[in-house]
């Protein structure tokens, strides 16, 4: 068994809350320089920037990418949708498209929604109000990205807005989800309480910002950096094993 560096949620220019510095280029480029081996792309309700990054990443080395979207369920709770390949984060990306709201996207609102190439080239404006929830219950979600051989992490559980817990109160019965994501300063002993022993805590940037990339990560320990190697390990599976630190401690102990 090896250890990897993992930020599994990390958006792009296409994000309505996202830098447009942050092209697919520039966040592998920045997962590299920062020493990250995997990183996942999950834009608000999209995966269109997934190809692109899928391309680049030829020419960075040593950095492994999964793919998929932060989707907003109905119940207007975040989770993280993350898959092996684009091309099956772009399939679902293509089936929420259908159960987004009606309403367009308003540039001087949001910002633009930058649908971009490898080489940093604008190929579309994404006109869909991707800021929006989607009208997808959660165990909808759960079932159509696990029937498709992905995974799903529930965003920012510690959070005020948009999380499991800031909108159902209580974990649900009859939702597989596979790991819940904690802020910064959120203490995982403070959650595990309200958390299934057998989910896992993983740690995430949620970056908008390339100067994000990196900041909270997640320590997998797997056989190799593939994706179904991570879904072994957020399962627990035969020393697989996933390490999620406290990082209001670790930043505390160092000063």
């Amino acid at each position: 068994m090896k250890l990897f560096t993992a930020d599994v949620q990390v958006h792009s220019c296409l994000s309505p809350c996202g830098s447009l510095e942050c092209s697919p280029a520039r966040i592998a480029r920045a997962a590299r320089e920062r020493g990250l081996d995997i990183i996942a792309l999950t834009d608000h309700n999209t995966a269109a920037n997934c190809p692109a990054l899928a391309a680049v990443l030829a020419d960075v080395p040593g950095v492994t990418a999964f793919f998929g979207a932060e989707v907003t369920t109905a119940e207007e709770i975040h989770v993280m949708c993350l898959f092996g390949d684009a091309e099956t984060a772009l399939a679902f990306g293509e089936f929420l498209r259908a159960h987004l709201p009606p309403q367009r996207n308003d540039p001087g609102f949001f910002g633009d929604q930058p649908v971009v190439d490898a080489h940093e080239q604008i190929l579309r404006l994404e006109d869909a109000f991707l800021a929006g929830a989607t009208d997808l219950p959660l165990d909808r979600v759960d079932d159509e990205v696990h029937a498709r051989g992905g995974v799903v992490i529930a965003s920012h559980i510690d959070r005020p807005v948009n999380s499991l817990f800031s909108q159902l109160g209580f974990w649900p019965g009859g939702v597989a989800l596979d790991a819940c994501d904690l802020s910064p300063r959120a203490r995982a002993a403070d959650w595990r309480g309200r958390v299934p022993l057998h989910v896992p805590f993983v740690r995430s940037s949620d970056a908008h910002f390339l100067a994000d990339i990196g900041r909270q990560c997640t320590t997998l320990q797997m056989c190799e950096p593939t994706f179904d190697e991570f879904r072994r390990a957020l399962a627990q599976q035969d020393g697989r094993a996933v390490f999620c630190a406290d990082v209001a401690r670790l930043l505390s102990s160092s000063h």
